[in-house]
């Protein structure tokens, strides 16, 4: 199994000891989280109920459920939140007894390491590189007859590649007709303007083989309270909350999250700062030479460096010795060390990462 140094982001006590800063000298554009932080109506809903920590959460989530459910437009008995959206996806595979999987890489590693660590085999397919990281649509549904699981990440981690509603429905009704379930994860989907073009998290009641996940996380900015959700048919969410462990989101999660979800200011004001620094972003990373930003639809950009003379650990290294954390996609499938990723962040964070960028290439050259 590989080491998790190389297979997440997001490891900023990790990156302090290695480079001798404290933490709170590190810029970090290596995990994908809203450059506002949390919303201030969950710090303060956190601050509010302090005192609910020496009390059991509710183990059902009732209250978060039901803003939820609100948010996305499906019927609480559709939904079964977890632990961040990893624990959920640990959880359908054990449930469904997945025996191999299709997996198009490269993408978020989780998906591949919960079928393995359950026994089963997992069949990739290569997205095409040479097209921005298409989906070879033709491959994948010729594929299903061997497998009993597809999962789909949409927009894609790392690539940022965005499929619409009527692509993955398409996929669904090949599935459906072969007996495949498919797991939709739009973890990043509340950073898309015209999410509704493109999710499919209302069509799961359509669908029996459908099941979406959904990250409060990376939008909601609070990774570390750990906070997703499943949508899927209701027999499949009765298994499945039959089948996890008891209180499994903790109750500073629980509020931190409703409080999150009703404050619609923050989500309009996340949504503009991100479309408006993606440009920013794009335009002077593709100002320096070496450097090639592919266009992605959420919030982060997958860099190609062959150009620049430096590996992706090279790179890492020379920006994290500089106080900026990026991350390293050699760990990803078909990626060796040719790419980075990077956040999106605030307009003054992101200067700091051309800025660092700008002296390597200065002192490499």
């Amino acid at each position: 199994m590989q080491d998790l140094e190389h297979i997440h982001g997001g490891n900023i006590n990790l990156a302090s000891r290695k480079y001798n800063l404290p933490v709170h000298k590190l810029l970090d554009f290596s995990a994908n989280i809203n450059p506002l932080g949390p919303s201030p109506k969950s710090i303060t809903a956190v601050m509010d109920n302090l005192s609910l920590i020496n009390s059991y959460p509710d183990p059902d989530c009732r209250e978060l459920k039901a803003v939820l459910a609100s948010h996305l437009g499906v019927w609480e008995e559709l939904l079964l939140m977890g632990n961040g959206a990893a624990e959920l996806i640990y959880l359908l595979v054990r449930v469904l007894g997945v025996k191999k999987a299709l997996i198009p890489v490269p993408t978020f590693s989780e998906y591949g390491l919960a079928v393995l660590s359950q026994g089963g085999e997992v069949l990739n397919v290569t997205l095409d590189e040479k097209n921005r990281f298409s989906l070879p649509l033709d491959h994948l549904v010729k594929s299903l007859d061997q497998v009993d699981l597809v999962f789909i990440c949409n927009p894609n981690n790392p690539t940022g590649r965005l499929l619409d509603g009527k692509t993955v429905e398409y996929i669904l009704d090949k599935a459906f007709s072969k007996g495949v379930m498919v797991l939709v994860d739009e973890a990043f989907m509340d950073f898309i303007p015209e999410k509704e073009r493109f999710s499919v998290m209302k069509r799961v009641g359509d669908f029996p083989n459908l099941a979406v996940l959904y990250s409060l996380t990376k939008f909601f900015g609070i990774p570390g309270l750990r906070l997703g959700a499943i949508a899927a048919s209701v027999k499949l969410i009765r298994r499945m909350n039959a089948a996890k462990d008891p209180w499994n989101v903790n109750v500073l999660a629980q509020v931190a999250g409703a409080a999150g979800l009703r404050d619609h200011d923050y989500m309009e004001r996340t949504v503009r700062l991100v479309r408006q620094e993606k440009q920013f972003l794009f335009r002077e990373l593709n100002r320096l030479q070496g450097l090639q930003p592919l266009p992605g639809a959420a919030n982060f950009f997958l860099v190609k460096i062959t150009e620049s003379g430096l590996t992706s650990g090279k790179l890492t290294e020379l920006l994290g010795r500089r106080g900026i954390m990026v991350r390293d996609c050699a760990g990803f499938s078909g990626l060796e060390e040719r790419y980075i990723r990077l956040a999106v962040k605030t307009h003054a964070e992101n200067i700091k990462l051309i800025h660092a960028l700008k002296s390597i290439r200065e002192e490499i050259c």
